[in-house]
């Protein structure tokens, strides 16, 4: 009878802890959101600026997940818990990214060709493209991103030296979402006349709202050959992160004028961190305020001259903000 009775306890016993030995990639989930946020919660630099809760909205997706914690809900969760962040350095990588989308809410601001309004165009690398205005006295560079490799950007001297004699260029650096700041540093050198401070920057140190002393960041100058004359800058909403670097410091520079709309507002040097699960993230760590004392993360760094594309002129071929640069340096 006592042993019926013991084996009847170890079944019972088995059963009731059928979740420990078989839930195993359910706990794990459940784990990894709670490690995610223990991430955010320690790294993040940006919550003073936040308008949304997000301690709030870690309770909430957390009790969504806990009732069905499968593999895609823990990416449906991450998704919603990035989303409220609202930052574009903010990743989860599975080997999908999990990102925030900066520029879902607005319009491109950029034709798919400006073939139209260009002479000739020439491709310097896969990353920069350059030419002449058609009937004008003023040269195009196109740069698409900053993340290539040095050697193409070094190829900026080779531009510059084909554009000899232009009164003014314009960079269109639209839709470009970043890459190596080193390599914005050497296009800016290139027009820069003198060291001037861009921005200055902060690391967060400890709790939300503890962070290390500013650091000012300064433009360089490249001691050969520079342009002087008039430049315009060409911005949308698809610039971001290194790009808006370059816009910071190029709208130091006193023939520099920045045209177009305002950029997508991510001012964070990325840490890289990791999840239980082995995904890798990235956290905003700092914080950067151009020399006007606004931070730019999420607001963006607003154009000088700012200018939008119809619809109607989309339709039309015509890239308003091209066209204002041109009178602008004309």
């Amino acid at each position: 009878m006592k042993k019926r009775l013991l084996l009847l306890v170890m079944v019972v016993g088995l059963s009731a802890c059928g979740n420990l030995f078989f839930d195993k990639e359910d706990n794990s989930n459940l784990a990894t959101f709670d490690a995610f946020y223990q991430e955010i919660d320690a790294h993040f630099s940006f919550f003073p600026l936040l308008t949304i809760n997000f301690d709030s909205a870690y309770t909430s997706n957390r009790a969504i997940l806990q009732s069905n914690p499968t593999r895609e809900t823990l990416i449906n969760r991450l998704q919603e818990m990035i989303n409220v962040l609202g930052d574009g350095h903010t990743n989860v990588y599975i080997p999908q990214t999990i990102r925030y989308d900066f520029t879902a809410k607005f319009p491109v601001n950029k034709l798919e060709s400006i073939d139209a309004y260009l002479d000739k165009s020439s491709n310097s690398s896969q990353v920069m493209v350059y030419g002449k205005i058609k009937n004008e006295n003023l040269g195009y560079i196109d740069i698409t991103t900053f993340g290539a490799s040095e050697s193409n950007y070094l190829l900026i001297d080779r531009i510059l030296r084909d554009l000899t004699g232009v009164t003014g260029i314009i960079i269109d650096v639209r839709s470009n979402g970043g890459g190596n700041s080193k390599n914005a540093d050497l296009i800016i050198s290139r027009f820069n006349d003198q060291s001037r401070m861009m921005f200055r920057s902060r690391e967060r140190v400890g709790k939300r709202d503890e962070f290390g002393a500013w650091v000012e960041g300064f433009t360089t100058i490249f001691e050969g050959t520079r342009f002087t004359g008039k430049v315009a800058v060409l911005t949308n909403r698809g610039c971001y992160s290194t790009t808006e670097w370059f816009i910071a410091g190029m709208r130091t520079i006193p023939q520099v004028t920045v045209v177009g709309d305002t950029t997508g507002g991510g001012s964070g040097r990325p840490l890289p961190r990791e999840l239980p699960n082995g995904w890798a993230m990235r956290i905003s760590n700092t914080q950067r305020q151009l020399p006007e004392g606004r931070d730019y993360q999420f607001s963006g760094i607003y154009p000088d001259v700012p200018v939008w594309i119809s619809q109607a002129q989309i339709d039309n071929n015509i890239d308003a903000i091209l066209e204002q640069a041109i009178a602008i340096l004309k």
